[in-house]
């Protein structure tokens, strides 16, 4: 699985629009204005949910971006890889989570990495305080200095 999460405790009301000025920010010009071919946005089947296509070079791939007002642990068992119980707890305390998802790629899991890693800096809410490789069940403290690290896409995900 190709993914990461961020745990935080506030739910951000993403809206079509603005998540498409939001990734167009990230990437100038790529999704606005709102296009059905190349690079584009739609929402998803679920609320909260934004299917996205990305073709730039060294970002591609179809993805799902979700933000879901719940926590994490209903979806994963993520919480019991922790090995440090307040980090542990702190985790599992937060509130909601919003992840973006590889769900077909255009090229490889690289490219992929580097796209969520650089939505999720733009998108964790201010008071992000996780983020989680669900695959490799490991979590980090969420920082300014991961925030900036995942914005200049690092390959911190992979890297885990």
């Amino acid at each position: 699985m190709v993914s990461g999460v961020v745990l935080a405790n506030t739910f951000l009301d993403l809206t079509l629009e603005l998540v498409r000025a939001k990734l167009d920010e990230v990437f100038p010009g790529e999704f606005l204005p709102p296009r059905d071919q190349g690079n584009f946005v739609v929402d998803g089947a679920a609320p909260g949910q934004f299917f996205i296509n990305a073709h730039m070079p060294g970002a591609a791939g179809m993805f799902f971006l979700n933000n879901v007002p719940g926590p994490y642990g209903e979806f994963s068992n993520f919480a019991h890889a922790i090995a440090d119980a307040s980090m542990r707890r702190d985790a599992a305390a937060q509130r909601c989570w919003l992840s973006v998802d590889l769900i077909h790629k255009a090229s490889n899991h690289e490219k992929a990495y580097r796209f969520i890693e650089r939505v999720l800096a733009k998108f964790a809410p201010a008071d992000a305080a996780f983020l989680v490789h669900p695959s490799k069940l490991i979590t980090l403290r969420f920082d300014d200095d991961l925030r900036v690290r995942l914005a200049k896409a690092e390959g911190i995900l992979p890297n885990l």
